[in-house]
């Protein structure tokens, strides 16, 4: 399992790919046929009611953000656990304990940086193309109110890194979730070294529980750190069986990240909904999602085929360049998606061939512009970050 066993776990790199296109595609999708999230309550805009379909089959997971977001964060819990786990386990004697735990506080003081730093910069341009430019310009759904300068500051670099808050840009309402989760990843990863492994269940089921009814999402924290303990103290055996057993449990995964996130839910995920009426606080929708990443991710460590098609160069170039990806997607698809709709409407081309020009053009230059962000600010935030 080569992948499992190299420093940098690439197939990581492939899946973030997926999410951040596809998180990009569930807002596009939010702009330009939004049945697919509301469901029969909005008029269909594709043929055979395809976009209200989208909004219940289990195919909707192409355009169902909310679970990509808990792959995202999943991910972010499991790769710090991976790193914290590692560092612990290669410490032999005094220098190396202080070594992993240099690197642990290390990561733990630079992860607001690297997370804001992209934040801040797309926040800002995003400000000066709203008010500046076209302050009159129709805004993305849920930016309705223009923000002075320091408001949209505060709500970049403080108010939603604390709680979901989508003032700045409508996306960044789950930012909080992974910066806090890096926080918790660290402790309940170091708490997996315990001597009196016996607790560990009862620890990460006490965790868990209060961690769910403080905020269902932190939930992907907790399953991502389960995961890379698995990966790291029992990695699965490449075997025949593990192989099939793979199958079922990544199906498993896509099934329920594709749970209705608005629309009434039908076939057997009517069941999973009357189901969520009695889980505490209504909590069912993001739970299913943050499951369902889970066994997307277990699926992956239990399945080495589906682990190199996901470490392909094309998929992991497009890892990493996912946080232009992310930041950079509501304000291509505002300031040249809407422009280019509005052009070709008045050409009096149809709708859905208007939509497929529309989200090829955008989801182009949003590749290129992310690339651009990647090898620019990314890269030197990163040589910055080292001088520290």
């Amino acid at each position: 399992m080569a992948a499992q066993n190299s420093k940098r776990i690439t197939w990581i790199d492939g899946l973030k790919g997926i999410a951040c296109v596809l998180i990009f595609t569930h807002h596009f999708s939010l702009e330009y046929f939004n049945g697919a999230y509301f469901g029969e309550m909005m008029e269909s805009k594709l043929p055979f009611q395809l976009d209200i379909r989208l909004s219940y089959e289990p195919y909707g997971i192409l355009t169902n953000g909310n679970f990509w977001v808990c792959v995202f964060v999943t991910l972010a819990a499991f790769l710090t656990a991976v790193s914290v786990l590692r560092q612990c386990a290669g410490a032999t004697g005094p220098a190396g304990n202080a070594a992993w735990q240099e690197k642990i506080s290390g990561m733990i003081i630079k992860r607001y940086v690297r997370l804001v730093v992209p934040c801040g910069i797309a926040g800002i341009l995003y400000w000066v193309l709203r008010q500046v430019l076209v302050p009159e310009f129709a805004c993305y759904r849920g930016l309705e109110n223009i923000l002075s300068f320091a408001e949209m500051l505060w709500h970049t670099f403080v108010k939603m890194w604390i709680v979901p808050d989508q003032e700045a840009l409508g996306p960044f309402w789950m930012l909080y979730i992974i910066f806090w989760g890096t926080f918790i990843a660290v402790i309940l990863s170091l708490a997996t070294r315990y001597s009196k492994k016996w607790t560990l269940p009862f620890f990460f089921s006490v965790s868990a529980m209060l961690l769910w009814a403080r905020d269902e999402y932190y939930l992907c924290v907790v399953v991502g750190v389960l995961l890379a303990w698995l990966l790291e103290s029992a990695r699965p055996v490449d075997s025949r069986l593990t192989r099939w057993l793979a199958v079922p449990v990544l199906l498993a995964g896509l099934y329920l990240g594709g749970y209705p996130s608005y629309a009434t839910p039908v076939f057997f995920y009517r069941y999973l909904g009357k189901l969520s009426a009695h889980i505490y606080a209504n909590k069912g929708i993001a739970t299913y999602h943050l499951l369902g990443a889970g066994l997307l991710i277990l699926g992956i460590l239990m399945s080495p085929p589906t682990q190199r098609g996901l470490s392909a160069r094309p998929l992991r170039w497009l890892g990493s360049i996912s946080m232009g990806v992310f930041v950079l997607h509501v304000t291509v698809m505002q300031f040249v998606g809407r422009p280019l709709r509005d052009w070709l409407l008045g050409m009096g081309m149809n709708y859905p061939l208007m939509v497929l020009i529309v989200y090829l053009t955008v989801l182009l230059l949003l590749l290129l512009l992310a690339w651009g962000f990647h090898i620019t600010v990314e890269r030197l935030q990163e040589r910055v970050l080292k001088m520290f």
